[in-house]
């Protein structure tokens, strides 16, 4: 069934015992096992513009990156739970600054890969050899971006405004890097999940400018960071427990809803190490086929908070989610398919072989957007927020962003997802269009 979305502008993870739950069926796909990432920070002047203070803005961005505490390598080694290691490529950590022979100004995204890259291969640095992931330590150029990725790309451009790396824009770029777009939300009707509209996402870092936010657990998926045990799916009406999404306990973390052609997932969110201070309740999300990385966060409308469900319902799929408990141990769910009420005792699951996540379907388009300015403390607060709250509003406006490979997805740092979406499935249209045109055009000349 397709997503109905109404905007004003258009349309555009239990273990072995599942604590008396039934129906559920473990993902057979296994967590990626760890991996290093090699990471170049390369410190890049301009002709017009260079970076104040080298020496202060080289040693910030070492710790940014690669220190103990709130830093890349911290937050991606925890939310990761140790299955991605962001490392320093060179022993200096930092290298630079070189001065690129262009302007600044223009913020020529492209422009400066490329430049950057000749350098790079002219010290006998190569990418795939020496580094895994090169990213771009920029002075401040008055561009309407904080930050740039390649999405599922291994490119990063930081711009350092104040002379130092913000951690938010730093961990939501490598976001991009691993296949996350940005994250907008739905609000939708009670009993109609599929009547929805645009609204506020604030879950992970790809939907607010905070790295106090783990990433969520649909996003977790994608990037085969669950187990089977913690991944199932229901297939009856029954009783499951979720575990803290970043707890210590074993268990589930993931539980997925079919719904109809797409489905639902559910996780636990709490204050745990450091993570989700704001957060505290059961989340869902909306998956559109197997797009586990765009998983989009759902509230009801009648719902004023942060979208923690007590209950959904939708009446055409006869389906009803309730959050009966929640505590420190985690969430007991009910859920009733098709109609049937909820057993008082579990019965055994029967296996199912779920489908596995597809390939990434982005249009090969360039994107980027404006990123509101950020706090001292590495956050951003927005629409009266306090900094590191997840924002209502995390997005601001979308714009081009010059790239030079056509094949090649670059998401900047703050901006409308929602609009970024809808600018690239647009653009994709007006593509597809002219692709027609032209090829009709072509035929038509050949026949005379």
């Amino acid at each position: 069934m397709g997503l109905s979305l109404k905007r004003t502008a258009g349309a555009a993870a239990a273990s072995a015992a599942l604590f008396a739950s039934a129906g559920a069926v473990a993902s057979p796909a296994a967590a990626v096992d760890g991996r290093e990432n090699r990471v170049l920070v390369v410190m890049l002047d301009f002709q017009d513009r260079a970076h104040p203070g080298p020496a202060a803005v080289k040693a910030d961005f070492a710790t940014r990156y690669f220190g103990a505490d709130n830093s890349l390598k911290s937050y991606y080694d925890h939310v990761s739970r140790g299955r991605i290691d962001y490392v320093p490529a060179v022993p200096e950590k930092v290298i630079g600054p070189f001065k690129l022979p262009m302007n600044g100004v223009g913020c020529d995204a492209g422009g400066i890969r490329l430049k950057t890259l000749e350098l790079l291969k002219s010290k006998g640095l190569n990418q795939g050899e020496d580094y895994d992931s090169l990213s771009m330590a920029l002075p401040r150029l008055g561009c309407s971006w904080a930050g740039l990725g390649t999405i599922g790309g291994p490119v990063t451009w930081i711009q350092a405004s104040k002379g130092t790396a913000n951690p938010p824009v730093v961990v939501h770029e490598f976001g991009h890097n691993l296949g996350y777009p940005h994250q907008p939300g739905l609000v939708c009707r009670d009993g109609d999940l599929t009547d929805c509209e645009d609204g506020p996402g604030g879950k992970s870092p790809m939907g607010a400018f905070t790295a106090k936010l783990g990433l969520t657990a649909t996003q977790l998926i994608h990037s085969g960071w669950l187990t089977a045990s913690e991944h199932q799916r229901v297939t009856d009406s029954g009783t499951f427990t979720l575990r803290p999404l970043y707890g210590e306990q074993d268990g589930l973390r993931a539980l997925e809803v079919p719904f109809g052609q797409d489905k639902l997932v559910l996780e636990y969110r709490r204050p745990e190490g450091g993570l989700d201070e704001a957060l505290g309740g059961v989340y869902s999300y909306r998956v559109t086929g197997d797009a586990y990385r765009g998983g989009r966060p759902l509230r009801v409308g009648a719902n004023n908070g942060d979208g923690a469900v007590t209950r959904l319902t939708d009446t055409a799929h006869k389906l009803t989610i309730s959050v009966i408990t929640t505590d420190a141990a985690g969430a007991r769910v009910e859920i009733s398919m098709n109609g049937t009420a909820v057993p008082a005792s579990a019965s055994p699951a029967t296996p199912v072989e779920p489908a596995s996540p597809g390939p990434d379907t982005d249009t090969p388009l360039t994107h980027g957007d404006h990123e509101p300015p950020a706090d001292d403390d590495g956050t951003t607060a927005q629409d009266g927020t306090n900094p590191g709250t997840p924002s209502a509003a995390a997005d601001g406006g979308a714009h081009p962003a010059d790239a030079e490979d056509a094949g090649t997805h670059l998401a900047a740092t703050g901006g409308n997802a929602t609009a970024t979406v809808l600018t690239m499935a647009g653009a994709s249209l007006l593509l597809l269009l002219g692709v027609f045109m032209l090829r009709g055009g072509y035929s038509k000349r050949s026949r005379r």
